[in-house]
């Protein structure tokens, strides 16, 4: 199981150590209750050697019992550490395409419930083990009292087991139909923080949302969970019952059929009262490991895996220097809103030199993003490839090729502080360029932290803008980037800031629509029905306007749109 193995790889010190512990203490406990029944055999039980022994045996019990509830405890913290920084190793590793088809709301959901699910399954493993030692050792001390009366009440533990188990499947089943449904309540909750806004100023549909929509989501996963969890309770409990049954099938029915001395059924009875107690940890981990499996079947699906080592990172070899970037006959499908079918974008054609600045324009959903992304390496080409001074990229080399580039894209995502920079100077440079945003006087840096990030959109992409600057990274992309400056900062950005970028020799690509400053790019290529279109001016023009249109129509309609 992927469970078990990513357990043992991260963490089997500890788990062997814990098993060790623990078994010791059940093979203790067990010890504890032979010399009960000895003494309760014997005429005089205050016998010292019994009595000493069972002095020690409650010494040691006490001891490996407490040190091996600090291994579970550091065992379940850490495996919920690990496991979840495991999962964030697997999302970034990931395509981003993949990640984008799957929703931020099921990656959430992952990263919260699944981690918690598959993390307390893996703090009960040492617990299991100990537990089996537990019978293990008491099933051993039955068999000597009685070879005979082990074997019957071992088949009917085994026809127990089996019922036990076709229940607990049954179970599952909901389980994971609630699971299934738990990723829409989900997107419903993202939905209600990201749309509060809309949902406050609009009472009868906050009224909706909270008492059809999302009301009618949770109830769905409560109702699942509700009939699951019942089913998997009963099975504990004729899985308990099972022991009593037992004890009433030696007390009454073995001595029917079968002669048994009173101390060879005291023992029995003793015995069997205290494997109850291990049996019902063993029961009560049953319906973990269920939950469990049904969020490692959930992350399988979503296309990640926990069970194939501790992460994959690649060895990074910088890139000093570059002469000649070109995409040949790049291609990508995606999908476009009111088509059935696949939009098809490319092929592309495209090169890129240092000190040049590339403009691309076309209308609302030509693919001009897209192309960024292909640029950027965060989309692979369906077809065609990408060279860069005559070498393709390819899986092997992709993530060093993608660390030439700094983009700020339409929707900008900040970090609280300057995230991979380093520097004396730091602090310095950045309070430079924060005066030259006009941002000195709503954001400072110390230690290399922004003092907040809760701006307008303007002064975000401005921040993020900030940070380009730091990376100093060969190759810049500029999503609409001046869309929602004003008139004074957009004239900074095209009169200034490109053509100082492009005189430290970037190379620059900028994705726009105003067509009044065309003239500051060496090149303006216009994206047309997927396909692009060299250096054709009068046809950049032409979409250049009717892109501003469309977006001056998209930002009337939704203020917070980017686009």
């Amino acid at each position: 199981m992927k469970l078990i193995k990513f357990m043992l790889l991260s963490s089997w010190r500890i788990v062997l150590l814990a098993t060790l512990v623990g078994g010791i203490s059940g093979a203790a406990s067990v010890g504890m209750i032979a010399l009960v029944h000895a003494a309760l055999r014997r005429p005089d039980p205050s016998v010292p050697t019994l009595a000493w022994a069972f002095a020690g045996l409650c010494v040691l019990v006490l001891t490996t019992q407490i040190a091996s509830q600090w291994l579970l405890i550091r065992l379940s913290l850490g495996a919920t550490k690990r496991l979840s920084q495991h999962l964030c190793e697997r999302i970034l590793d990931a395509p981003l395409r993949q990640l984008e088809e799957v929703g931020g709301h099921r990656l959430l959901a992952t990263l919260t419930s699944d981690v918690g699910a598959i993390a307390s399954a893996i703090s009960g493993i040492p617990t299991l083990c100990i537990s089996l030692v537990t019978l293990l050792c008491g099933a051993v001390y039955l068999g000597w009292l009685s070879p005979e009366l082990l074997g019957a009440v071992f088949v009917f533990m085994i026809l127990g087991v089996i019922s036990y188990w076709t229940a607990n499947a049954r179970a599952s089943h909901y389980l994971e139909i609630a699971r299934e449904h738990g990723d829409t309540r989900w997107r419903h909750l993202r939905a209600m923080i990201d749309g509060s806004k809309e949902l406050k100023i609009h009472r009868r549909r906050r009224d909706v949302f909270l008492n059809e929509v999302l009301e009618e989501a949770q109830a769905k996963v409560r109702d699942l969970q509700i009939i699951g969890s019942s089913i998997q309770a009963a099975a504990v409990a004729w899985g308990r019952l099972l022991f009593f049954v037992g004890i009433g099938l030696v007390l009454f029915a073995w001595p029917l059929f079968r002669p048994i001395d009173t101390p060879a059924l005291t023992g029995y009875t003793l015995t069997i009262l205290y494997m109850m107690t291990p049996l019902g940890q063993i029961l009560g981990w049953v319906p973990s490991i269920t939950w469990a499996n049904v969020s490692l079947r959930k992350i399988e699906s979503l296309g990640l895996s926990i069970g194939d080592g501790e992460g994959t990172e690649r060895a990074i070899e910088p890139i000093a220097q570059w002469s000649h970037l070109e995409m040949i006959g790049a291609t990508h499908t995606y999908y476009r809103e009111r088509e059935g079918e696949g939009f098809r974008l490319g092929p592309i054609d495209l090169t890129l030199e240092p000190g040049e600045l590339v403009f691309l324009v076309g209308g609302n959903g030509s693919g001009k993003t897209t192309l960024a992304k292909l640029l950027t390496g965060l989309y692979v080409p369906e077809q065609g490839e990408i060279r860069l001074d005559g070498e393709v990229i390819t899986a092997k080399n992709r993530e060093s090729y993608r660390q030439l580039f700094t983009a700020t894209f339409a929707e900008v995502v900040l970090f609280e502080s300057l995230l991979g920079l380093e520097g004396a100077t730091l602090d310095e440079r950045a309070q430079k360029h924060l005066a030259e945003l006009h941002l000195d006087r709503a954001v400072t840096v110390q230690g290399g932290v922004f003092s907040t990030t809760d701006l307008s959109k303007g002064q975000r992409k401005r921040l993020s803008l900030l940070t380009a600057y730091l990376e100093d990274r060969p190759i810049f992309v500029f999503d609409e980037w001046a869309a929602d400056q004003d008139p004074i900062f957009k004239e900074v950005f095209y009169r200034k800031i490109l053509p100082d970028l492009k005189a430290q020799g970037k190379a620059v690509l900028v994705i726009t629509h105003d067509d009044r400053y065309f003239s500051e790019a060496d090149r303006v290529i216009a994206l047309c029905d997927g396909e692009m279109v060299h250096d054709d001016w009068e046809l950049a023009q032409t979409l250049a306007e009717v892109g501003q249109a469309t977006h001056r129509s998209s930002r009337s309609a939704d203020p917070t749109s980017t686009k």
